[in-house]
Order: structure tokens, then sequence, then C-alpha cells
């Protein structure tokens, strides 16, 4: 019995190394035939993953380059050649800058002639650009809602309590803004 124990166990190991040999010669075959296109695959593979991390690392450089230029701003505003660099460099910085120098100024018309320009014909975000228009006068698509509140705001300080129901009615229910929108109809401007 031991014998035939043996025999089987040998049997069995050679049958294990004759299917790896033959899987091995398959994949060989496989390899030689289509060498030309798992290489390419390969290739390209590699250069994708270098151009990602370079492109990566240029971003983060630019970004970190930017808010170097931003803080240097708001530490000295009416450096011009900083604002020109950040103008170059990031243009949402720089429109988020001309803003907070608004709000210092009202009235500062030459920050507002700039702002106009940036809103009409840059690379700014889209929703930053709706944001711009908002100070300039300008309707909003993004938000209206916010617009609307602020005008019924101001009709409500005028005491036209009807047109400001009006206007707050118009915001949805699924709007951020609606609970604001309902106090403001409650309230009705009453200040205490």
């Amino acid at each position: 019995m031991g014998l035939k124990d043996n025999l089987k166990a040998v049997k069995a190991e050679i049958n294990t190394e004759e299917q790896f040999i033959e899987n091995f010669i398959k994949g060989e075959r496989f390899i030689k035939k289509y060498k030309l296109y798992i290489f390419a695959l390969i290739a390209i593979l590699i250069i994708w993953f270098a151009i990602s991390f370079i492109s990566g690392k240029i971003e983060q450089y630019n970004i970190e380059e930017s808010n170097k230029i931003y803080t240097s701003l708001l530490n000295n505003p009416n450096d011009q050649a900083l604002l020109e660099q950040l103008k170059n460099k990031n243009a949402n910085l720089y429109a988020i800058f001309l803003m907070k120098e608004l709000a210092k100024d009202i009235n500062n018309t030459e920050i507002k002639s700039q702002l106009q320009s940036l809103s009409s014909n840059s690379d700014a975000n889209h929703l930053l650009k709706n944001i711009i228009s908002l100070p300039l006068g300008e309707k909003s698509i993004f938000l209206k809602n916010y617009d609307k509140i602020l005008q019924a705001y101001r009709l409500l300080g005028e005491g036209k309590i009807e047109q400001a129901n009006i206007l707050l009615s118009q915001i949805k229910d699924d709007s951020a803004l609606s609970q604001i929108a309902k106090n403001l109809k409650h309230y009705q401007g009453i200040s205490r």
C-alpha cells in the first residue's frame, strides 16, 4: 500500500508540474503575441502617472504662490505690482481681493470697473462671477433668492410690507434661505 500511495503522490505532483508548465507556455505565447500592446499599455500608464504627478505639483506650486501673493497684498493693499501678479496668477483670488477692497470703499469706481471687466471677460469661477455681480447692482443667476431677500429687507425698511411679502413668497420652500424669508414675512420688519 505504501508503494501505491507513493506512486499516486508522484503522479499528482507530475500532473501539477505539467499543468504549471502548460500554463507557463500559454502565458509565454500570449505575451509574445501581444507584446507590443502590453508594452504600449505599460508605457501609456507610466506616462499618464508622470503627467498627473507633474501637473499636480505645478498646480500645488501655483496655489502656494497665489496664496503668498494674496497674503502680501493683505499686508500691503496698495502694491500695484503684487496686484498685477495676483491678477495673472489667480483670477479668483484677485476678484476676492477686489471685493474686499470694495467693501472698504463702496464708492470706489476704479475697483468697480475692474470687477466689471473681470466678471464679463475672464476665466474666473462662474459662481464667483455671480457673487461679483451683486455689489455691482447686476442680477445674479445663482444668488437670485439672496437678492430677493436683500430687496425685501430694503422694502421692509421703507415700510413697503406688501411688496416685501410678494418678493419673499417667491422664495421656494426647498431653498436654503426659506427660513429667513419666513422670518422676515412673520416679523414684517418690526425691530425692537
